[in-house]
């Protein structure tokens, strides 16, 4: 990808217009323009604009964060923006090549550097523009070059209030009581509310072990093992996409396997359309400081989810499972 002209784009771009007129939609103090055609959704703190051409294998999605706090010092605002953004989830490389180019108040740092997006090979471009006590970032994410004139003009539609952040006191961070059942398990309980494609947006992980011993049943011989383990990461996109990432040893044998197909929400139930479609019952849903718990009952195939499941929580919890996502 042509990312050194990439980056040095986003930077004078940046630039240049932080005093342009009110756009039409706004983050705290940043205004901004949506992509044009491209799916929207909300997280903590941020938007996303997501661009995703299954059938061509090509992808792009733009997240603009919240201001926040400046350090006082551009250089390391991109740094710990990187590091949090690109290298501690995508396992970016540190310290890549920077662009900074200072104006008016405001400096603009900007870089660039390939990923392993859930066994995809893509680019993240980081710009973190900061002045006035504050900082402003936007990532994009993508593996064509067709993507970088999107990028560039959303980057260049961005008008950041000049006014200085007041500095307040952090609320203090309220955890959740948690609740556990006699064996020491955590509790996950049930969404108060009907959740949505926005909710799962994200990353989710899931790992397992299972040691089994066999015995004869009539001398008490020892008679083999099994032995399993895996860890799942899924990613869902807000327009509904899904990429899967397993990785498993089973008896000593690895097994991986990368699969994509699309994600939807119908009531408590979860659809998921791949190589194998299957459907999970949505059972929990948990919120902590630093991360989110999504417990779900499944897969399903083929047939119906049995009645007496979804009417009792307690009826097939052999194949609850605990999904996370991080924050």
């Amino acid at each position: 990808m042509t990312t050194t002209r990439a980056i040095q784009s986003l930077v004078i771009c940046v630039l240049i217009t932080t005093t342009v007129v009110a756009q039409s939609e706004k983050l705290g103090p940043v205004q901004y323009t949506a992509p044009n055609g491209w799916t929207k959704s909300a997280k903590d703190h941020a938007v996303v604009f997501s661009e995703v051409n299954q059938s061509a294998g090509k992808f792009c999605f733009i997240t603009l964060y919240a201001a926040s706090a400046s350090s006082g010092n551009p250089a390391n605002d991109f740094a710990s923006e990187w590091n949090a953004r690109v290298v501690q989830p995508w396992k970016g490389q540190p310290n890549p090549k920077t662009e900074t180019v200072p104006d008016g108040g405001w400096t603009a740092v900007a870089g660039g550097g390939p990923i392993d997006f859930n066994g995809n090979q893509a680019y993240a471009l980081l710009t973190t523009v900061s002045g006035f006590g504050k900082m402003v970032s936007v990532l994009g994410v993508l593996n064509d070059d067709s993507y970088l004139p999107p990028l560039t003009a959303f980057v260049e539609h961005l008008d950041i209030d000049k006014s200085v952040i007041a500095e307040t006191s952090p609320a203090p961070t309220q955890t959740p009581s948690l609740q556990f059942d006699d064996y020491g398990h955590l509790i996950i309980p049930p969404p108060t509310r009907q959740l949505t494609l926005a909710d799962i947006v994200g990353q989710w992980g899931e790992s397992e072990g299972i040691n089994e011993r066999y015995v004869n049943r009539y001398t008490g011989a020892y008679a083999g093992a099994d032995s399993l383990h895996y860890k799942i990461k899924m990613t869902f996109s807000s327009d509904g996409g899904y990429f899967d990432d397993f990785y498993a040893i089973q008896n000593g044998k690895l097994i991986k396997e990368k699969s994509a197909g699309s994600v939807a929400i119908s009531g408590r139930v979860l659809f998921i359309k791949g190589p194998n479609s299957s459907k999970y019952l949505i059972r929990g849903w948990l919120e902590l400081t630093n991360m989110t718990i999504l417990e779900v009952c499944g897969p399903f195939y083929d047939a119906p989810i049995p009645q007496e499941i979804l009417d009792n929580p307690r009826q097939g919890a052999n194949l609850n499972k605990k999904w996370v996502r991080m924050k």
